[in-house]
């Protein structure tokens, strides 16, 4: 398979797949919390309190990186 290289225009449709993969993750990662919580998993509740904090870090980030890489595009297109 050829592969080519990744552009500019490529940025915003990249980032956008990547928030909703963490979108979804961060659902799942809560999911397995308030199972581990109902099970009495202290240990596990808290480490994936911490991992679904930082889910929601990086898609807060994913967003300003998606809404940096459009005003770039728009820009250009101008």
């Amino acid at each position: 398979m050829f592969a080519r290289r990744i552009t500019d225009k490529d940025t915003p449709g990249l980032i956008s797949q990547m928030g909703q993969d963490l979108d979804e993750t961060h659902v799942m990662v809560r999911r397995m919390q308030k199972w581990a919580g109902e099970t009495g998993l202290g240990d596990l509740t808290e480490a994936l309190r911490v991992a679904a904090r930082a889910i929601n870090e990086a898609t807060g980030t994913a967003q300003d990186a998606y809404r940096a890489a459009t005003d770039k595009k728009e820009a250009r297109d101008r």
